[in-house]
């Protein structure tokens, strides 16, 4: 076993952990709290973390951890477990079962490892760096559409473009697509590493949203970039394509926006 099928194994060990707290809080009563930046928190994206915190430091002592919750712990330069709790809270909160972890390996800034865990939806992607990735362990690809104006593209929150400027890319969108959805969050992403869709655009998330997804969807064979163009999941921004028709979604997003 390669280190880095070693560090896949140690994702999904550290997703089941994940499974176990978040999947019995849904659709129970939980404290939601607003953090500073005006997002909801509830006390299951704080106990799932520190769950999984606590597990990389006894596995793994000498790397370090990034997440959503409390930031960043450990040495400069060490492999970094990214880690998003749950990714789409507001979805937890109401009850719908559109949510997961997600949990990523960086190793010299560079995702290479991928696991995003929706219990409620019963589906767990992965993806690793030079392999291929799979949903329920079957492999999966993306598809073979390479016309924009035949294929669908999901959109994250319609406030987030439209805030950052990019509210021209939604109107226009119809013109360009068979189809557009905003399935949002993790979701968007896997639909596109496994071929349902061609791409999923995100106009402001963080590391923690996309790391996992990055790794995922290039697995699958396909693309993955931040708004500009930028090959990282570190960019505040995110385009996940099948490869083929991503220069055209660009194309349309820096025909609206000057960067």
């Amino acid at each position: 076993m390669s280190d880095l099928d070693a560090f896949l194994s140690f994702a999904h060990e550290l997703a089941d952990r994940a499974d176990d707290l978040t999947l019995p809080a849904f659709r129970h009563g939980m404290e939601v709290r607003t953090k500073r930046d005006g997002s909801p928190v509830t006390d299951a994206d704080v106990g799932t973390e520190r769950a999984l915190r606590d597990a990389i430091a006894a596995r793994y002592p000498g790397h370090a951890v990034l997440g959503e919750e409390h930031g960043r712990i450990g040495p400069d330069g060490a492999p970094t477990w990214i880690v998003d709790p749950i990714d789409g809270t507001n979805n937890f909160i109401v009850g719908i079962p559109v949510f997961a972890t997600l949990i990523a390996l960086a190793i010299d800034d560079e995702p290479v490892v991928g696991v995003v865990s929706a219990p409620a939806l019963a589906s767990r992607w992965d993806g690793i760096a030079g392999g291929g990735a799979h949903h329920n362990g079957a492999r999966i690809e993306v598809s073979d559409i390479r016309d924009l104006a035949e294929g669908q593209v999901s959109v994250g929150g319609f406030t987030y473009f439209r805030r950052e400027g990019y509210g021209a890319f939604l109107d226009h969108l119809h013109e360009h697509t068979r189809r557009q959805r905003g399935f949002g969050d993790f979701w968007q992403h896997c639909l596109v590493a496994s071929g349902s869709i061609e791409a999923a655009v995100e106009a402001a998330v963080s590391l923690w949203d996309l790391a996992a997804v990055k790794v995922i969807v290039e697995a699958a064979g396909g693309r993955f970039t931040d708004v500009h163009g930028d090959a990282t999941a570190a960019g505040g921004s995110g385009v996940s394509s099948n490869g083929h028709v991503h220069d055209r979604v660009l194309e349309l997003l820096g025909a609206n926006t000057a960067r």
